[in-house]
C-alpha cells in the first residue's frame, strides 16, 4: 500500500509505503498527525463506500428521510391529515425502517407514489418531491461508486481537520491510495473541505481502519461513548458533529460494542495474547458481572482508571488484536505509541510491533523517540524482518514540510532526534 499526499495543510510531499511497519519521525508540527488522519480517513471512507460499514449508510438513509417524514407528519396533524393516514406510517423509527429496506430508484417510486397522490398542497408537494428524489439518488448509488467515496470523504474529512483544510501555494491538496496487492487505486483533491475523485479503480482489499491517539480511550469510555453518539457521518453543519474527531469516535464504537459482542478471553491468536500478557504484567478483559472492562494481573482485577498509561497501551492493542479490529486487512495507525512507556517498554513494543508486521498485519507509527526507532531497527535485523519495515524522516522546508523514506540512511533521524540534547550537553559558560 502506497500513500501519497501533495499540498495538504503544512505537508507539501509524502510518499508512505506500507509494506509491513511504516515508522515515521520528526519534529512537532511536522505533519505527522496529518499523514496518519489522512490515510484513516481515506481508508475509512472507501470501508463506508464498499458497505463495510452497515451503520454509516443506515445514518445516511436515515438523515435524508427524517425531513420528509416531518413534512409528512405535520400534515397528519393538520385539517387534511386524514388524506394521507393510510399512505405512511405514524411512527418515525418505523417508516425510517421502511426507508432503509428500500434498494433501488423503482422501490422509492413505488413506496412514494402514494404518499404523493395524497398531498393536495402543491409547494409542499414540491419540497417533498426534491426531498425524495435526493434519497432516491442515494439508494440508486452503487456501492464503491466514486461518488460514494467522495461523499464519504467530506464527512471524514471534516471531522478528522475540523473543517481546517488549507493548500500549499503549488495547489489544491492532492491524495493518492494505491494497494499493488488488490491492483486498486484511489485519487483525489481537496477544495473547502470536499474531496474530488479524480482516479478509482477496483476494490481494496482494506475494509477497515483504527487509530490509536491515546490509551486514555479505555478509563473514559463512558463518557466518551455518550459523546460518540453524535454522528459522524450526520449533518456537517451540526454542532453535534463536531464533538468527536473520527477516528476517536470511532475506536470507543469498537470497544463499546465489544462489551455486547465479544469474549475477551478469547484471543485471536495465543502467541501475540501472551507476548503481550508478559510485557504488561497482565491483560485486559470484559467483566460480565460489572459491564465493564478490567485488567486482570494475578488474581486481582483492576479498573482502567488505576492501571498505568503504559499498560493501557497495551491492553489497548491486545483488545484490538485479540478481537480481529486490528487485522491484515485493517491496518493500525498509532501516534507517538512510545508516549507513557519506560524506555525498556518501548523497545519491548518495538519487538512486538516487528512481530506484526512480519505477520502481515500492516501497521504505521509516528514517534519522537530514539529508543523506540533503534528497538524497531535491532528487532527487524534480529528477526530478519527488515523487509516489512520502512523509515521516514518528515522536515520542514519552509514552510511546509517533506517526508522523505531514510532507509538507507537512518542516522539522520537519531541525529534530528539528538540534536536538542546536544545543546544542553555543554554546562560551560
Amino acid at each position: 500500500m502506497k500513500l501519497s499526499i501533495r499540498n495538504l495543510n503544512i505537508v507539501r510531499q509524502a510518499d508512505i509505503t506500507v509494506n509491513g511497519l511504516a515508522v515515521i519521525a520528526g519534529e512537532n508540527g511536522t505533519g505527522k498527525s496529518t499523514i496518519g488522519k489522512t490515510l484513516f480517513a481515506t481508508l475509512k471512507a472507501i470501508a463506508a463506500a464498499r458497505g463495510n460499514s452497515s451503520a454509516t449508510r443506515d445514518n445516511a438513509i436515515a438523515d435524508l428521510a427524517d425531513p420528509i417524514f416531518s413534512r409528512l407528519f405535520r400534515l397528519r396533524l393538520s385539517d387534511d391529515g386524514h388524506k394521507i393516514e393510510s399512505a405512511f406510517p405514524a411512527s418515525r423509527s418505523t417508516f425510517i425502517s421502511e426507508i432503509s429496506s428500500l434498494t433501488s430508484a423503482d422501490d422509492v417510486d413505488r413506496y412514494f407514489t402514494p404518499v404523493l397522490e395524497a398531498v393536495t398542497d402543491t409547494s409542499l408537494r414540491h419540497l417533498l418531491e426534491s426531498d425524495i428524489n435526493a434519497l432516491s439518488s442515494y439508494i440508486a448509488m452503487p456501492a464503491d461508486s466514486g461518488a460514494t467515496i467522495a461523499s464519504a470523504l467530506d464527512s471524514m474529512l471534516r471531522s478528522e481537520f475540523l473543517s481546517n483544510i488549507s493548500s500549499g501555494s503549488a495547489g489544491y491538496p492532492e491524495v493518492s491510495l494505491t494497494d499493488p496487492a488488490s491492483d486498486s487505486s484511489l485519487s483525489y483533491t481537496i477544495s473547502h473541505c470536499e474531496a474530488s475523485i479524480t482516479r478509482h479503480s477496483a476494490h481494496s482489499a482494506f475494509r477497515d481502519a483504527t487509530y490509536i491517539e491515546s490509551p486514555l480511550y479505555l478509563h473514559l469510555l463512558d463518557i466518551l461513548g455518550k459523546v460518540s453518539g453524535a454522528r459522524i457521518f450526520g449533518d456537517p453543519d451540526s454542532p453535534a458533529s463536531l464533538l468527536l474527531p473520527a477516528h476517536v469516535a470511532d475506536i470507543v464504537e469498537k470497544i463499546e460494542l465489544l462489551r455486547y459482542t465479544a469474549d475477551m478471553r478469547a484471543p485471536r491468536s495465543p502467541q501475540l495474547s501472551s507476548t503481550l500478557s508478559q510485557i504488561a504484567g497482565g491483560e485486559f478483559f470484559y467483566d460480565s458481572a460489572r459491564h465493564a472492562i478490567m485488567f486482570r494481573q494475578g488474581d486481582n482485577d483492576i479498573v482502567p482508571l488505576n492501571v498505568a498509561s503504559g499498560v493501557k497501551s497495551l491492553g489497548l492493542l491486545q483488545i484490538l488484536l485479540d478481537n480481529k479490529i486490528v487485522a491484515p486487512d485493517r491496518p493500525l495507525i498509532w501516534d507517538e505509541p512510545e508516549n507513557h512507556l519506560h524506555p525498556s517498554w518501548q523497545i519491548r513494543l518495538a519487538q512486538f510491533l516487528v512481530i506484526l508486521a512480519a505477520q502481515g498485519i500492516p501497521v504505521i507509527v509516528s514517534t519522537h523517540s530514539p529508543y523506540f526507532i533503534q528497538g524497531i531497527r535491532h528487532f527487524a535485523v534480529k528477526l530478519r524482518a527488515e523487509q516489512f519495515v520502512d523509515f521516514y524522516l518528515t522536515e520542514m522546508d519552509g514552510t511546509s514540510s517533506i517526508t522523505q523514506c531514510v532507509n538507507d540512511d537512518l542516522n539522520r533521524i537519531f541525529i534530528k532526534l539528538a540534536a536538542p540534547l546536544n545543546e544542553i550537553m555543554d554546562l560551560s559558560d
